[in-house]
C-alpha cells in the first residue's frame, strides 16, 4: 500500500510536469510566431483607408494585412487559422482643430486620410481555440 501511494504520487507529479512543459512550449512557439508576424507586418507596405468605401475600407485594409500574416511560416504542427488580425483595424483620428482648440487624438473607426497611423491587433490561438498571445502594432 505504501509503494502504491508513492507510485501514484510520482505519476501525478510526472503528469503535471508534462502538462506544464506542453503549455510552456505552446507559449514559446506562439510568442516566437507572433513576434515574426508582427515584424513582417510592420515592414509590409501600409494599406491606406478609403473614405469612399463602407467603414472607410477597413475590411479591405484588414484583408490585406491578413494576407501578409498568412505568409509568415508556421511553427511545426500549427495552422494558418491560429494566427489572425483581430477585430477592426483602427485609424488615428482627431477632431477639427479649427473648431476645437482642445483637440484630442485617438484611434477609432473614422479615417482621416491626412493622418496615417493604424492600430492592428494580432493574436495566436491554441488548437482548442484559447488565446495564447496577442500584440498590438501601430503602423
Amino acid at each position: 500500500m505504501l509503494i502504491g501511494g508513492v507510485v501514484a504520487g510520482t505519476m501525478a507529479t510526472l503528469r503535471a510536469t508534462t502538462l506544464a512543459g506542453t503549455v510552456h512550449r505552446d507559449h514559446s512557439n506562439a510568442h516566437g510566431w507572433l513576434q515574426s508576424a508582427s515584424d513582417i507586418l510592420y515592414a509590409a507596405p501600409k494599406v491606406a483607408c478609403d473614405t469612399s468605401l463602407p467603414n472607410n475600407g477597413e475590411a479591405t485594409v484588414r484583408a490585406a494585412y491578413e494576407a501578409v500574416v498568412d505568409g509568415v511560416p508556421n511553427p511545426q504542427n500549427w495552422q494558418d487559422w491560429q494566427i489572425r488580425v483581430v477585430g477592426p483595424v483602427q485609424f488615428w483620428n482627431s477632431g477639427n482643430i479649427d473648431a476645437d482648440p482642445d483637440i484630442e487624438f485617438f484611434f477609432g473607426s473614422d479615417c482621416d486620410p491626412s493622418l496615417s497611423l493604424q492600430l492592428i491587433e494580432l493574436e495566436v490561438r491554441s488548437t482548442n481555440n484559447r488565446i495564447i498571445e496577442s500584440v498590438e502594432i501601430v503602423k
